[in-house]
């Protein structure tokens, strides 16, 4: 067993809360980014509604990538 050394730590306090920390704020990020994700869907289908020629692929991919330039720009 020569050359072979285990450490061992042991922490102080409530480490409890450190460890569910990240949790928190990658929840809050993926709420995030989901609510905008169906602000921008939301907004998408209105577009499409407002258009008179309907539904067509030409327009979707249209306002589809204006909403999308917009949210990564903003």
């Amino acid at each position: 067993m020569s050359s072979i050394h285990m450490c061992g730590y042991e922490a102080d306090g409530n480490t409890e809360l450190l460890n569910q920390l990240p949790w928190v704020f990658i929840s809050a990020w993926e709420t995030l980014a989901l609510s905008l994700a169906v602000w921008i869907a939301i907004k998408h289908v209105r577009e499409l509604q407002r258009t008179s020629t309907g539904w067509a692929i030409g327009d979707c991919f249209t306002i589809l990538m204006q909403t999308h330039v917009f949210y990564f720009t903003w």
